[in-house]
């Protein structure tokens, strides 16, 4: 029984070794696995096996650095992460759900506007501030030009203005009606720097907003006359939309001239005139030939501008990986 007892606790817990287990800190083999990539494994050539080391086969290598789970499917939006319902794709060959790409506009355009109201006030603002000290300034200078004219001195004026608590010089902290401190040396601003009256004060200053809606992916110009509706062959036609979407990502769509699946191994293209999707492999070999898109009727004339590759997030592997496509454009647009 006891015997028995244990096998069931073992098979409800699992097994437990380098890379599984429930401590709450990294051993030395973690540290080791970790500190040369991403794979680690107790597999034929892992580390933890006789002949494994941590330099091939650590968490990762040179030859595999991301499992495709990290990496968003070809039809997936570029928002949400998931399949398109409804795909369209921008003139840079970002794919994006178009309810949801419509509604990141929208919102966007609305904090668009509520940025501009906010650096429009503090401009505003900013030119009242200066109007106002301008016309104390002036004041100031009428009032010593008379002073001058009656003989008085700086110290005599100095005693006819009305008194300024924030400008006298001193410091004092109270509590409840309880002073704590009184500095009224010439050096109290260093000395009682926390008393509230001297503490200083930041002054955030807004940047002129962006009044451009711009993609959230390339920051480029994001425009709806450029999101072209995406047109993807179903290998199954019998199936429905939502069993299609339903469906591994390598198993949903296919390329019509060559029957193959479409995904981040087999990347696609894009034809505008048609907005069929087929790979890159037959772009290259069958549609560059003649530069004309055969799905359309009659067939149309392509341009260079007219074939736009899907981008690629990658597959895993460094050698089918193009770091120029992973290379986002750092922006301040926020989305959802």
């Amino acid at each position: 029984a006891g015997s028995s007892a244990h096998a069931l606790a073992a098979a409800v817990m699992g097994k437990h070794s380098k890379n599984n287990n429930e401590r709450a800190f990294f051993s030395h083999a973690e540290r080791q696995a970790a500190k040369y990539g991403r794979h680690s494994s107790g597999l034929l050539g892992g580390h933890n096996t006789a002949g494994g080391n941590f330099v091939d086969t650590g968490w990762g290598s040179h030859k595999r650095t991301l499992d495709s789970d990290a990496m968003k499917d070809l039809d997936a939006c570029s928002l949400t992460l998931v399949p398109c319902v409804d795909p369209v794709i921008t003139p840079k060959g970002v794919v994006y759900d178009k309810q949801v790409i419509y509604q990141y506009i929208l919102d966007r355009k609305a904090e668009i506007e509520r940025e501009l109201r906010a650096w429009t006030a503090q401009q505003e603002a900013e030119a009242a501030g200066a109007a106002s000290e301008a016309a104390r300034a002036a004041d100031q200078r009428v009032e010593e030009f008379v002073a001058r004219q009656e003989g008085l001195s700086k110290s005599d004026l100095a005693s006819r203005r009305p008194s300024d608590p924030s400008s006298s010089g001193g410091a004092v902290g109270a509590l409840m009606g309880r002073t704590l401190v009184e500095d009224t040396g010439k050096h109290a601003a260093d000395t009682s720097f926390w008393v509230p009256q001297l503490t200083p004060q930041s002054k955030s200053l807004l940047d002129k907003p962006d009044g451009v809606v711009r993609c959230p992916i390339t920051n480029e110009p994001l425009k709806l006359k450029q999101l072209y509706p995406l047109s993807f062959t179903r290998a199954d036609e019998s199936l429905t939309s939502a069993e299609t979407l339903a469906k591994p990502r390598n198993e949903r769509y296919i390329c019509p001239l060559s029957k193959k699946a479409l995904s981040n191994t087999n990347p696609a293209a894009f034809l505008r005139p048609s907005g069929t999707v087929v790979s890159v492999s037959c772009v290259d070999s069958i549609i560059k030939k003649d530069m004309v898109d055969p799905f359309t009727d009659p067939p149309t004339r392509l341009k260079e501008k007219d074939i736009i590759p899907l981008r690629v997030e990658g597959t895993g592997f460094a050698a089918k990986t193009d770091e120029k496509a992973l290379k986002v454009t750092k922006t301040d647009v926020m989305g959802f």
